[in-house]
């Protein structure tokens, strides 16, 4: 009877354990993974030339017009998209398109707005402008979307597998779908179509503003840029020399007045003032009292993990629910990521997010310090493993076929030495093949120095290093 009741004390024990290591993943609501849940290639017989493509198909028809490219963004023009995707079957330019809107379209990007390969900000419109919200390629209706074109990442596959795995790990990961894309009839290669960060269900699910409330739900952006009405000055935009600035996002700029500017203003500085104060590690007084801390330990390890350059720096939100605390995310923009850096390389050893303006504070803290180091060791066995990752860029390339060559025939000659984006130019590398193996080396180098290191980070938050910052 003894050793009955022993084993099943170790059976509860061992589902106990189970249940907590879930718990530390996403798993509210199964995230979509195309290349597993899709169709996956079908060879193409026809004998007439046509293109023919197992991933959605999306045409661009701007009429002749020029699509905006401007550092301001202050432009935009009207086009006609016909998206083709048939889900189970091959998709064709002469198809019955499934979705078909009018359109308003830029270039987007910082550094990107110069690549030959453009991405792109697009808003479906309805004939009388207003905005038409639409399921695309199976993702959550919404009016709002980018087009993102790889071409400083050769592997293609950036973006979709950190969005991906982000989206296993925390809330709000914007979905992302593999398609390619024509523009007025000029093969453009493949594209990663992707939410764009915004309010609504399944993307940044905050309450709506209202007008008779003099606070709100929010989400703000630190990035580059010129200054805009939405702009804000938090807490550390004037006690730091920033390189970046912060806009509101939401809610949208017909909406911000000065009192709802300066509630959100007010409320990010809250936070800021208490994460710089005396108190900064008091659970009551602290930061802790402002913001989700999770979605801050997530959002370290993944950006970590990837070496993402900007996170934290640019391309980094923050949002509120009235009802809840302040949450960082969503992730955004991997193309820089796992040594992809244009300017200089950045090394498989190392941490970074100690310097930077809010990580600086947070990890002082050992309670945060501490949440980090058990949260990367659950994920390293999980999503994070090297096993996980290399099977699924492996299972991502296959489902990708042959769109990858169709993509490098329009744009081979950036594996040239002389065309290559990366410094210095021994960077670039000359094929697709290698271009997989220095992502896949990268992420085994960088798990294995993570591994080894991930506990040091209690340097950061030990009395003896913040002694002098307390008294």
């Amino acid at each position: 009877m003894r050793r009955k009741l022993i084993i099943s004390s170790i059976a509860l024990i061992c589902l106990i354990a189970v249940a907590v290591s879930l718990s530390y993943l996403n798993y509210g609501n199964r995230r979509h993974h195309q290349h597993i849940d899709d169709v996956k290639h079908v060879k193409c017989n026809h004998t007439d030339g046509r293109f023919c493509t197992h991933l959605p198909l999306v045409h661009i028809n701007t009429d002749g017009q020029d699509i905006p490219v401007l550092a301001d963004n202050s432009m935009v023009i009207d086009a006609d998209l016909s998206i083709f995707d048939k889900g189970d079957s091959n998709n064709h330019l002469d198809d019955q398109a499934d979705l078909h809107s009018l359109i308003t379209i830029r270039a987007r990007g910082n550094t990107s707005l110069w690549f030959d390969k453009k991405s792109y900000l697009i808003r479906l419109i309805k004939e009388d402008r207003t905005e038409n919200a639409k399921k695309v390629m199976g993702m959550e209706a919404h009016d709002k979307w980018i087009l993102n074109g790889p071409i400083l990442d050769k592997t293609l596959i950036r973006n979709y597998i950190s969005m991906n795995i982000a989206g296993e790990i925390m809330s709000n990961s914007p979905d992302v779908r593999f398609c390619e894309v024509f523009v007025n009839d000029e093969y453009m290669g493949v594209y990663v179509m992707m939410e764009a960060i915004s309010r609504g269900k399944g993307r940044v699910d905050i309450s709506r503003y209202r007008e008779d409330r003099p606070f709100t739900s929010y989400i703000v952006r630190l990035d580059r840029g010129t200054v805009p009405e939405e702009e804000i000055d938090p807490f550390t935009g004037y006690t730091y020399n920033m390189n970046s600035i912060c806009n509101i996002v939401y809610p949208a700029r017909k909406n911000i007045n000065e009192q709802i500017k300066t509630y959100i203003e007010n409320d990010v500085s809250a936070f800021e003032k208490a994460l710089y104060s005396y108190d900064y590690a008091d659970k009551e007084l602290g930061y802790r009292k402002h913001i989700d801390v999770m979605s801050f330990v997530d959002y370290l390890i993944i950006n970590e993990f990837t070496q993402n350059y900007d996170a934290e720096i640019y391309s980094t939100y923050l949002y509120r629910d009235t009802k809840g605390k302040i949450g960082i995310g969503p992730v955004w923009d991997f193309n820089n990521a796992y040594d992809n850096y244009m300017e200089t390389p950045m090394s498989a050893t190392g941490f970074s997010f100690q310097n930077k303006v809010w990580y600086i504070m947070l990890m002082k803290d050992d309670y945060f310090t501490e949440l980090v180091i058990k949260r990367y060791k659950v994920l390293r066995k999980t999503v994070l493993s090297d096993e996980y990752l290399i099977n699924y860029i492996d299972k991502t390339v296959r489902y990708l076929g042959p769109a990858i060559d169709r993509n490098f025939e329009k744009w081979g000659y950036t594996f040239l030495i002389d065309k290559g984006l990366l410094e210095p130019a021994e960077r670039n590398l000359k094929s697709y093949d290698a271009a997989l193996n220095q992502l896949k080396n990268y992420i085994t180098a960088r798990g294995k120095w993570m591994d080894e290191n991930i506990d040091s980070i209690k340097q950061y938050s030990h009395d003896s290093r913040n002694k002098s910052f307390n008294n």
